[in-house]
């Protein structure tokens, strides 16, 4: 399996045409926000640090116990690692370390930041981290993409009208076509399989990203013992449920 690569499906082009309008946005206009949402194991959160990694963008993920001041910590070393600062640990209240990584920000061209299980924030006991990150679109020219689970655009509504009115674009991540779990074979996979496999796997996957990549592991094991180039039906017999 080519683990470095990312196969192109309906998900990633409709990532990366957001990605293209915030980037080319009028930036004094509109603010550079951004939500990728949908159900679990369709490919969010590897597309978010895959994309990110590739591309000299930053991911950050926030965990169920993430605050306001944690958040802005691990903004901050974030930061100073993706510029190259060396400006120490971060001390001191959260908004004066908040206000250290808006002053990065300011001088950094056109930064882009996933911001991955944004659900965490939703919470009413989360509203000031929140509105900490509604702040570094609103007093910087960043782009921040929010990452979250299928029901993160409502939540975002009834967290706060003004700030799902401030998001300028959505991505709603689909089930995989067929088309789709074959350029994953195709780009990522390191042997060759018929048709009539991709059909199987579409029906018995339903287009989950992540039970494809399981299904693709299993059959390259088989291939490899079987020392196969290409996989027709037959040889999966009984893997492919």
């Amino acid at each position: 399996m080519k683990q470095e690569r990312m196969a192109v499906t309906e998900n990633v082009k409709k990532s990366v045409s957001m990605l293209k309008y915030l980037m080319n946005r009028p930036k004094l206009e509109m603010v550079g926000l951004g939500l990728i949402y949908g159900a679990p194991g369709l490919g969010k959160s590897r597309f978010a640090r895959r994309f990110a990694m590739q591309n000299d963008m930053m991911y950050i993920r926030l965990e169920s116990t993430s605050t306001a001041k944690s958040f802005a910590v691990d903004l901050y070393d974030l930061l100073c690692r993706r510029y190259n600062l060396s400006e120490g640990q971060a001390r001191g209240s959260a908004n004066k370390i908040f206000n250290m990584c808006i002053d990065i920000l300011n001088d950094a061209d056109d930064p882009i930041i996933f911001i991955d299980e944004i659900d965490y924030a939703f919470s009413y006991q989360n509203k000031p981290l929140l509105g900490a990150i509604r702040d570094i679109v609103d007093e910087t020219l960043s782009i921040i993409v929010l990452v979250g689970m299928q029901d993160a655009k409502k939540q975002l509504l009834k967290a706060n009208a003004h700030y799902f009115d401030r998001c300028n674009y959505f991505v709603q991540f689909q089930n995989l076509t067929e088309k789709d779990i074959g350029n994953v074979f195709a780009e990522i996979s390191d042997v060759k399989v018929e048709y009539e496999v991709v059909k199987q796997i579409k029906a018995a996957t339903s287009g989950t990203l992540r039970k494809v990549i399981k299904l693709l592991h299993a059959i390259e094991k088989i291939a490899k013992a079987k020392s196969l180039e290409s996989v027709t039906l037959k040889d999966v017999k009984g893997i492919i449920g």
